[in-house]
Formats: structure tokens, C-alpha cells, sequence
């Protein structure tokens, strides 16, 4: 988890925690090589620190983890149980950093503008996810046009994720320079070699066909 999670209207946080909560909490812990399981310890050594600095800045600033009981923020080694925290504001750094980590904020908003806001105000720009049930594409459409100077992959009902090897993975401002894929992989690790001819001239021509059935650096793959 990246950024806050917006809910929009206000009101829908009241039927949308309860049921985050039962999900994250339902998230099996263990090991990568285990079946079944989502969450795993951290990999970075001051991760965990970092997290619970994130999260009682967060707290002390009026937020609750709202998943508490079911054992949210609580380590136990390398293993983070996953705090949901709500509610999440930009005063606080858990709006603003980049965490890469188990803790999902949850803001709300009213205004469309008050999105915008917080965009502009951004410093990063990875991915974003939009999630509506309007097909006319009234009240997403600004939106999508906001991010899109903004970030390298807009998601529409689906949850950010990494995907080089599905689509292009790039991101703008602070957050990353550049595309990786496996097509932009390619190329970094490639010098081009051009073969020119006029095509306006016969013989180059018959002969640049000559060379298409003759020449293993012209053959096609």
C-alpha cells in the first residue's frame, strides 16, 4: 500500500470499514512459499520501525486503527500485521510518504477538488486506482485526466499492482524516471543497426530482397 485509500461520499466509510476490516483480517500470514498466504515478514531490516513511526504519527494526529483487535500494526519478528487507519489526513505522514508497506489509510473526501488537491500537492506519481459504478464516465473522466499527467498507470476497478512483465511500469515526479517492461528492457540492453536502401531504385530493391532470404541478420524471427 502505497497512498491513502479515498472513500467518497464520507458517509460510505461507515458500511465500507467494517467490511475492509473482515478482509484484511482474514489475509493468511506466513511464508512466500506457503499456499495461500498474502502476508509475509518484511524483507528490509528497519522496516518495521519505519511503519511504527508512520502509525502512531498517524494516531497522534486523530486516527485509530480500526482493525486493532484483530491484532493491526502488532509485529511479532519481520511479520507486520496489517493496520488499517482511520481517519487519515494530509497532515499526517502516512498521507505523504511512499511506505511500501502492510498499512492501509483510509481518507475521505467530499469535493472531487479536495482529490485534486492532494494531487497537485503530491510529490509522487506511480499509480493510481479509480473505482466507480458510472459508465457514463461523467464523474471519472476529469479524474482520469488529472492523473494522467500525473502518474504512469491509471487502474480502473483494480487495485494498483506491479506488472512489467503484463504492461509498461513506469512513474513520474519523485517516485521513478523512466518505463520498465520487457520491451524497454530490451532496447536499454541493445545498440540498433540500421539497413537502408532507396526504394525508389530497382536494383536496390531486388536486391534488398535478395539479402531477406539470404542474410541471417535480415531474417525475420
Amino acid at each position: 500500500i502505497l497512498s491513502p485509500l479515498t472513500v467518497h461520499p464520507p458517509s460510505h466509510a461507515i458500511t465500507f470499514l467494517p467490511s475492509l476490516r473482515i478482509i484484511v483480517s482474514d489475509l493468511k500470514q506466513g511464508l512466500p512459499w506457503e499456499e495461500g498466504v498474502s502476508i509475509t515478514p518484511l524483507p528490509e531490516p528497519t522496516k518495521p520501525s519505519y511503519l511504527e513511526e508512520l502509525i502512531a504519527d498517524a494516531v497522534s494526529k486523530g486516527a485509530d486503527i480500526i482493525n486493532s483487535e484483530q491484532g493491526g500494526g502488532t509485529l511479532s519478528g519481520a511479520l507486520f500485521t496489517p493496520a488499517v487507519l482511520y481517519p487519515v489526513r494530509s497532515s499526517m505522514r502516512v498521507f505523504q510518504e511512499e511506505q511500501f508497506g502492510p498499512v492501509m489509510p483510509i481518507a475521505t473526501f467530499s469535493d472531487v477538488e479536495e482529490v485534486h488537491t492532494a494531487i497537485k500537492d503530491s510529490w509522487n506519481g506511480q499509480q493510481a486506482a479509480v473505482f466507480t459504478s458510472d459508465t457514463t464516465g461523467k464523474s471519472s473522466g476529469p479524474m482520469i485526466d488529472r492523473l494522467s499527467t500525473v502518474v504512469g498507470r491509471i487502474n480502473i476497478n483494480t487495485q494498483c499492482a506491479r506488472s512489467p512483465d503484463s504492461f509498461p511500469f513506469a512513474g513520474r515526479r519523485s517516485s521513478a524516471m523512466g518505463t520498465m517492461s520487457i520491451v524497454e528492457a530490451l532496447k536499454g540492453f541493445s545498440v540498433e543497426t540500421v539497413v537502408s536502401y532507396s526504394a525508389s531504385n530497382d536494383l536496390s530493391s531486388l536486391i534488398a530482397n535478395g539479402l531477406d532470404k539470404e542474410s541471417n541478420f535480415l531474417a525475420k524471427l
